[in-house]
């Protein structure tokens, strides 16, 4: 036992290491962990394939999909709920029915069970598009679309996959069946979802032990998958909008004690889980490809590429569709978008497969109602594994493309001016009550104090830059300059929001800057 342990310890330290030697340099992580771990099955030594792959993934999945829509926007996701519903659910829906239609066409298997693929490959992956999305430098509401698509249909993707599973093992199911199965999933995955967001803001707001709350937030994930999936709802769905309330919640409250910590913590967290998923991927892959025959490794041959272009072209032609909707209703509101055309090209070249394919796959029963094994299931599961290993390989022309078609990332120096000084400017308004208020009392602030608190502000508003990560230095022993100090923080985090919710600033300039407030708070103490 201690030589397995010391196997998968070490295996575990490797990752790690090689994902961080990959992360230093700007490089993708998730190929060069799935080929670790290609080569650690092959060997005649170190850790095998865990023996349920799906309990496994699950574990590495609930949390790993909460970490990443944890650092998402529900605001800057709800200015593109239109195409992201589209994406998420119609294009999901769409491609499974096409895949489905066309594989049934090359190969001889039931409907259903081409239907199963479908539903395993159509869903994109979060953890591949926000690094691909990121990297590419692509504009705010391209990352937005991406980010939100992938978050959300994978529940889209397993609940199409239930009902083709139902449809191979029970032998059919009608559309009414279908639709009651993807509304109730969609239903309860909301519902435990918002019940699972709320309970943790709630705790993580009213909690005096923040390193007892955050770890009570690092566990809940995979309650509410499991909880979620007892009822017949999506889990993965069920994470992602509890995991955008806690988000929201900790973002919209200035005095939010919590936020630096959880961050930090949930950062280490997901970057854990995103490298072992990934090698876990490449772990099975031999062992997948070793139980097929002669037979079924020439139709996997045939699968791939026939799965990966009905993929692609479904993609490129619902995306098409959704620009010339846009371009349309722009139209007709006087709206012109220069870049609209290219920017959807990169969308649809941008359509990752990862992990939670592989999850569904390893979802697919053993046997059908008659006792019979499901048919063609190493067959599914090789084809997705290629799938997932082709598509990471071909999304890494994503960032070329978009240079090539002329698509960049926003311009957000002018922005980031203006809101840097308004929030000096908020401070010094603060300062300047606090004087006035301490000259009614009697109890006047030090002259040389005020200078210097202002001094810092008007330096700020001449530079129009804040120094993140500049130190504090204290002006004096004093707890009410202390005090004024922070009040001033304060009046920055309070106008930071402010033109986030009323001039619909977005997160991605928001966070940063709510960040370095923190620190700066952090700094002053307590």
């Amino acid at each position: 036992m201690l030589d397995n342990l010391f196997a998968y310890a070490l295996t575990a330290v490797i990752v790690l290491g090689l994902a961080a030697f990959m992360r230093q340099r700007g490089w993708g992580i998730a190929l060069p962990l799935i080929a670790l771990g290609v080569v650690v099955g092959l060997a005649p030594f170190g850790p095998a394939a865990p023996p349920e792959p799906e309990v496994i993934l699950i574990l590495l999945l609930a949390p790993l999909v909460f970490g990443e829509a944890l650092s998402s926007s529900y605001l800057d996701l709800r200015r593109v709920s239109r195409p992201v519903l589209a994406l998420a659910i119609g294009l999901v829906l769409t491609a499974t029915l096409i895949v489905g239609g066309v594989v049934s066409l090359f190969v001889a298997m039931p409907l259903a069970v081409a239907f199963a693929l479908g539903a395993i490959v159509s869903p994109t992956d979060a953890v591949a598009v926000s690094t691909i999305a990121r990297r590419a430098s692509l504009p705010r509401r391209l990352v937005s679309i991406l980010e939100g698509e992938s978050l959300v249909n994978d529940g889209t993707g397993l609940t199409a996959l239930r009902v083709a599973v139902v449809a191979a093992v029970a032998g059919s199911v009608t559309m009414l069946n279908a639709a009651g199965m993807l509304a109730a999933a969609v239903g309860i995955g909301l519902l435990v979802g918002g019940l699972a967001g709320w309970g943790m803001s709630t705790v993580l707001r009213r909690s005096r032990d923040l390193v007892a709350a955050n770890s009570l937030i690092v566990v809940a994930p995979f309650l509410i998958y499991v909880v979620a999936e007892e009822f017949e709802g999506s889990g993965i769905l069920a994470v992602v909008v509890a995991a955008l309330w806690l988000a929201n919640a900790q973002h919209a409250d200035p005095g939010w004690s919590g936020r630096l910590q959880g961050t930090t913590v949930w950062r280490h967290v997901t970057f854990i889980l995103q490298s072992f998923a990934f090698c876990l991927i490449g772990l099975e892959i031999p062992e997948v490809f070793s139980r097929l025959g002669s037979d079924e490794v020439a139709l996997v041959l045939v699968l791939v590429p026939v799965v990966l272009v009905t993929l692609i072209g479904t993609r490129f032609l619902f995306v098409g569709l959704m620009v010339v909707i846009e371009r349309s209703r722009d139209r007709r509101r006087g709206v012109v978008r220069d870049q609209a055309v290219r920017q959807a090209v990169v969308v649809a070249w941008a359509g990752a497969r990862g992990p939670v394919s592989g999850l569904a796959a390893f979802s697919l029963p053993l046997v059908v109602a008659s006792g019979e094994p499901f048919p063609y299931r190493d067959v599914l599961l090789a084809t997705t594994f290629a799938i997932i290993v082709i598509s990471l390989l071909l999304t890494l022309s994503v960032a070329p493309l978009a240079r090539w078609l002329g698509v960049r990332g926003d311009d957000d120096a002018a922005l980031a001016q203006t809101v840097d000084s308004a929030l000096a400017r908020a401070a010094l308004e603060r300062l300047d009550a606090a004087v006035l208020e301490s000259d009614t009392s009697g109890e006047r602030i030090a002259p040389e104090v005020v200078d210097r608190l202002r001094s810092d502000c008007e330096e700020r508003l001449d530079r129009s830059a804040l120094q993140a990560n500049e130190p504090v230095e204290r002006p004096t022993n004093s707890v009410a300059v202390l005090q004024l100090a922070r009040a001033m923080v304060r009046a920055e985090q309070e106008e930071l929001l402010r033109m986030r919710d009323e001039e619909g600033l977005p997160d991605a300039i928001v966070r940063p800057r709510l960040r370095d407030l923190d620190l700066r708070l952090e700094a002053l103490g307590t």
